[in-house]
């Protein structure tokens, strides 16, 4: 049986390997609290325990009310306070999880959604979750597997194929699909494979664009993990398109890009080959026509990005 979480109104499955809880986006479980550090907690689920330890935060991390100290083996019920948040361990089997392969530490196989042709970048086709409760498997914010330091046991190709089958296949609605998907493709683009990483991102990453296309806007932690990773694909793959997907997917929804996503379209920019700055250079002039309203952050992340604008001039 699954390891779960409870935090608010959320239950949460909690995958083999590491489960990083902080503030910051790129974490699995980002909370929304000052007294929490950016990189606050990591959950380890293995074969045969699951473990709570301090990342060095600030306010540290409370197990059934006292603070802990290292590593702290977790049994069922144990109760987890990060700042002010307070959070269920449920589901721990006292024998552990043996039985689950670690190899696919990423999620496991259910039954395929419901799914449908659709337009892709890159003039792509697929097949794509279609499902009305699309969002639903989106709960919890963030990507992580790129901050571990713990080695993953078994990392080769055939276990990176099987992870990403069993994680498309249909990921479980309470934990974020693109966190998991993303988990799978970190490792691949670790390992210098770069094509096999695009295409563990491409179902989610489309399914994103195509939903703000179609007028229906993803949550604002879910644009901006897609748009870290198709970053990440631009820097590995030097394809522009990847590029393009970012300004197409913050025009649709009609909102700044965060300060994160440009940190890394800096560092795309200059890794592509070719550029069409078409995308670009309608999403800046419309940053122009309204930075009037802008507070002094925003106008910031307006000027770094005309600077990006001017850098991709130059390709």
């Amino acid at each position: 049986m699954a390891v779960r979480l409870r935090y608010l109104s959320h239950e949460l499955e909690v995958p083999l390997g590491q489960f990083v809880i902080g503030r910051s986006a790129d974490c699995q479980l980002a909370l929304d609290d000052p007294l929490v550090s950016r990189r606050h907690a990591l959950l380890t689920v293995r074969g045969d325990s699951v473990t709570i330890e301090d990342l060095g935060s600030r306010n540290g991390v409370s197990l059934n009310g006292t603070k802990i100290d290292g590593p702290q083996k977790l049994a069922h019920g144990d109760h987890i306070t990060i700042g002010g948040q307070e959070m269920v361990l449920e589901n721990i089997p006292e024998e552990g999880l043996a039985s689950v392969p670690e190899s696919i530490a990423f999620g496991h196989p259910r039954s395929v959604a419901r799914s449908a042709r659709m337009p892709t970048v890159a003039g792509h086709e697929g097949s794509f979750d279609t499902r009305e409760d699309f969002w639903s498997d989106y709960t919890t914010p963030g990507v992580s597997s790129q901050q571990n330091t713990s080695p993953t046991p078994s990392v080769n190709s055939a276990n990176l194929a099987a992870a990403a089958a069993a994680v498309n296949a249909q990921p479980d609605r309470h934990v974020n699909a693109l966190s998991l998907i993303g988990s799978v493709a970190d490792k691949a683009l670790a390992m210098g494979r770069a094509e096999e990483a695009e295409r563990i991102l491409l179902r989610s990453l489309n399914d994103v664009l195509q939903k703000a296309r179609d007028g229906h806007a993803p949550p604002l932690d879910l644009a901006s993990t897609a748009a870290i990773y198709a970053a990440k694909l631009a820097s590995a793959t030097g394809k522009g398109i990847w590029i393009d997907y970012i300004f197409d997917l913050y025009t649709r929804i009609d909102q700044l890009v965060p300060g994160t996503v440009v940190d890394e379209l800096y560092s795309a920019v200059r890794k592509v080959k070719t550029l069409d700055m078409g995308k670009m250079r309608a999403y800046t002039e419309s940053l122009r026509s309204r930075s009037s309203s802008f507070g002094p952050s925003e106008r910031f992340v307006q000027q770094r990005l005309e600077g990006l604008e001017r850098l991709g001039g130059l390709k």
